[in-house]
């Protein structure tokens, strides 16, 4: 058998190949990189470096190694140092600070010794860009203004506002929030001088967010409307999607949860399409909370484990804090206090460690929270005071009103009745000022004003539009005069047009050839892939071997691409039999490698260890998956992961035992859903987290209950009348639906409502539903 999966392997490897040279940025540059020499080598590895630092930066660094070899050698220290602040780039994409720390002083070393106070400047500032990812804003804060005296010193204005629009974020993530808007308004007034629109709008964005956490939102809205226009006139996607997550972000404080899901879903949507993760992650936060306060506690766990997935790859510290917390509110809200302020308290260290008095004020006000549920007063008495004097240090209006409403709890609950009516009283007081009918009705009026404005942009538009038609009417009628008055012109041109026509003629076949070169070229590659789909599917397990271990099952299986990053795998050991749904990292021919090594990992495990249980398969499968993968560069290099789910069913025991990497165990049982969760880390995180280990769920059978394994694509299909995602909740109420049904018809009918439900929309992801019917156990 082992052999056997050799020979697929290295079969699917080379039927792949093809796929995997594409015709790419860096792939040109690299043919061009084989024939170059010296200085001219030396500039196509600066350029592959730069194309590669954020999307591969693996490659960017090896390409980097090469490039300073070379510099070294041509004696051209400018280069150095040049190149090692682009390794340092993309050593911190790669989450390796230490390493783009070292990077970025050596490279700071050679401009100090050469005096090039631009090249010190710009080091110093991405300096203080890293330590602000570490969290550490003291060391930030020294980098920036040291950055900002030379940028003054070169009369760099633009340089100069971009600081101190830096500094300004430092003083916001320390709580010093009249600083913060001191050097945003100093940055917004500069750039509005020099006519730099963008970051006129990053500004705006900047001043609305303290205005926010002020609790002035009339004000925060008006920026953040601002800064929309700005971004919408400059087609600026990733700022139009940062405005809608601030704007959405005011409705939610103002508890306008419709409005804030609006913002946020278009936030969301904008910065999948330009892959900005960071962006992400943090809008997934803010709609999980969303979720929250709606009481939709399985999206807000959804958006949450995104988020804090990506904060964790990103290894973005303050980030994984702010997610940590939400995670506390949303178990404080499904009554598990313990387990709530086990959140509380980790994002707590977090924030300590990084020195964000707001977050660190807002953990002690949730842990009063949780302390008082728990029946506790005292305890929530000194947190409450302990986030109170952290708050009104800050001026945070909304923490300081929930802390007066804790601690009016509190007293009331210790019959202290006069301090609880004098602490409601304090509370209702910042209620009016935050949530004042008249501050309502300004930003309605502001809403009003913003969209009034984009109509009447739409309407100076199709004026313009109507105008450019005159003109070019206008135009037509002296083209077609010219034309008559300069036909017999055109006649003495023939003579001269005739003779370059078999000039012309001549390179048409050569562009013929080079087209039918390309199409048989993009054939060979399909005809590849194809291939590659014939061989994956030879090493999935066969319909009939399938149908052998378990008599009544279906199989959904629809890839997005030719070849699948989803798979499943069923095997029989002794008296247990196994099945698994897999989602690998991506689809296509990337998943298709990943989703080989996984079903031969999960084969071998088997092999090894007979009537092993699901848990222990999902540590093995962790551990080997992740030391093939990241055998090299460990964290810093690959990111690739597989969510699983993983039963192992005993018919004579009538004992299911499953196990998963975030995608759950779903069982319809006499018409009502169970539903059994997976751990939320995935495989190929043990190098990160090598105590991690994977639980066990225990389920007793009964007659009739349907077994349901899925991936997402499903779930996260867009389609429908709105172009919205499918969803779990929708999926739950479709298995239901169909659970009763023979096996045929539940495939037929998935396969149908997916049709429908996709009409003319692409499909996202690859899909994959194993169903399985328990019968005479």
């Amino acid at each position: 058998m082992k052999k056997f999966s050799g020979v697929i392997g290295f079969l699917f490897l080379t039927g792949l190949i093809t796929v995997l040279s594409g015709q790419t940025v860096a792939d040109s540059l690299e043919n061009i990189l084989k024939s170059s020499r010296g200085e001219k080598k030396l500039g196509i590895l600066q350029q592959l470096i730069h194309v590669t630092f954020a999307s591969d930066p693996v490659r960017a660094v090896k390409y980097g190694e090469e490039a300073l070899k070379l510099a070294s050698e041509m004696k051209k220290p400018d280069m150095e140092a040049e190149v090692l602040n682009d390794m340092a780039k993309a050593s911190f994409f790669l989450g390796d600070y230490a390493l783009a720390e070292n990077y970025y002083l050596n490279s700071l070393k050679i401009y100090q010794q050469k005096g090039d106070k631009n090249g010190i400047a710009n080091v110093l500032n991405n300096l203080g860009v890293l330590y602000r990812s570490k969290g550490d804003y003291a060391k930030a804060l020294e980098y920036y203004n040291k950055s900002l005296e030379l940028k003054k010193i070169l009369k760099d204005n633009l340089g100069i506002a971009k600081t101190l629009n830096n500094i300004g974020e430092i003083y916001k993530f320390r709580g010093e929030y009249s600083q913060a808007i001191r050097f945003y308004k100093s940055s917004y007034l500069l750039k509005k001088e020099l006519g730099e629109k963008e970051g006129m709008a990053n500004s705006l964005n900047n001043l609305g967010e303290v205005y926010s956490i002020w609790g002035d939102y009339q004000q925060a809205l008006k920026y953040y409307l601002e800064a929309s226009t700005l971004w919408n006139n400059l087609h600026n996607l990733k700022g139009m999607a940062g405005a809608y997550h601030n704007i959405a972000n005011i409705y939610q404080l103002l508890n306008n949860y419709t409005q804030a899901e609006k913002y946020f879903l278009s936030a969301l949507r904008l910065q999948e399409k330009i892959g900005a993760k960071g962006d992400m992650a943090s809008t997934l936060r803010n709609l999980g909370n969303v979720y929250l306060f709606l009481k939709k506690y399985e999206a807000a766990d959804t958006n949450f484990s995104r988020s804090l997935l990506i904060e964790q790859q990103l290894n973005n510290i303050p980030g994984v804090a702010s997610t940590l917390e939400y995670m506390g509110e949303l178990y404080f809200k499904q009554n598990r206090q313990d387990v709530a302020m086990k959140y509380f308290n980790k994002a707590l260290v977090l924030y300590q460690q990084t020195g964000d008095k707001n977050g660190i004020a807002t953990c002690y006000s949730n842990l009063g929270d949780a302390y008082l549920k728990k029946g506790e007063p005292g305890k929530a008495l000194e947190n409450y005071q302990k986030s109170l004097e952290i708050a009104r240090d800050l001026n945070i209006l909304a923490m300081i009103q929930n802390n007066y409403l804790g601690i009016a709890r509190v007293f009331q609950k210790e019959k202290n009745y006069k301090k609880a009516l004098d602490y409601y009283f304090k509370y209702s007081e910042i209620k009016d000022t935050l949530l004042n009918e008249q501050v309502h009705k300004q930003i309605a009026e502001l809403e009003t004003k913003y969209q009034t404005r984009q109509k009447e942009k739409e309407l100076l538009l199709k004026d313009e539009q109507l105008r450019r038609k005159d003109v070019e009417i206008e135009k037509q009628n002296l083209q077609r005069n010219v034309m008559l008055g300069g036909l017999a012109f055109v006649l003495i041109l023939v003579i001269l047009i005739y003779r370059n026509y078999r000039s012309k003629q001549k390179a048409n076949k050569i562009l013929s050839k080079q087209k039918e070169e390309i199409e048989q070229k993009n054939n060979e590659i399909t005809a590849s892939i194809r291939y590659a789909r014939y061989i994956q599917r030879a090493f999935l397990p066969h319909e009939n071997y399938i149908h052998e271990i378990f008599p009544e099952i279906f199989i959904y299986f629809r890839p997005k691409d030719i070849v699948s990053g989803d798979f499943y795998w069923i095997g029989k050991s002794g008296p247990y039999a196994y099945v698994a749904a897999v989602d690998a990292t991506g689809h296509g021919v990337p998943g298709a490698f990943l989703s080989l090594l996984g079903y031969n990992l999960l084969n071998t495990i088997l092999k090894e260890n007979p009537e092993i249980g699901p848990s222990a398969i999902l540590d093995e499968l962790n551990r080997g998956f992740s030391e093939r993968m990241f055998k090299e560069y460990q964290q810093k290099a690959l990111r690739d992961s597989m969510d699983l789910a993983l039963c192992r069913i005993d018919t004579k025991n009538r004992e299911l035992l499953y196990s998963g990497a975030y995608n759950p165990l779903w069982i319809v049982r006499k018409g009502e859903m169970i539903v059994v969760k997976g751990d939320k880390f995935p495989i190929g995180s043990y190098l990160e987290n090598p105590d991690n280990h994977y639980s066990e769920h225990n389920v007793i059978l009964e007659d009739h209950d349907m077994i349901y394994l899925f991936s997402d694509g499903y779930a996260d299909q867009f389609g429908g009348t709105e172009g919205k995602k499918f969803k779990y909740a929708r999926m739950k109420k479709l298995f239901l639906e169909i659970s009763g049904k023979n096996m045929d018809t539940q495939y037929k009918t998935l396969e149908k409502t997916m049709q429908e439900w996709m009409g003319d929309q692409e499909q996202v992801d690859d899909m994959l539903i194993i169903g399985l019917r328990i019968v005479n156990i």
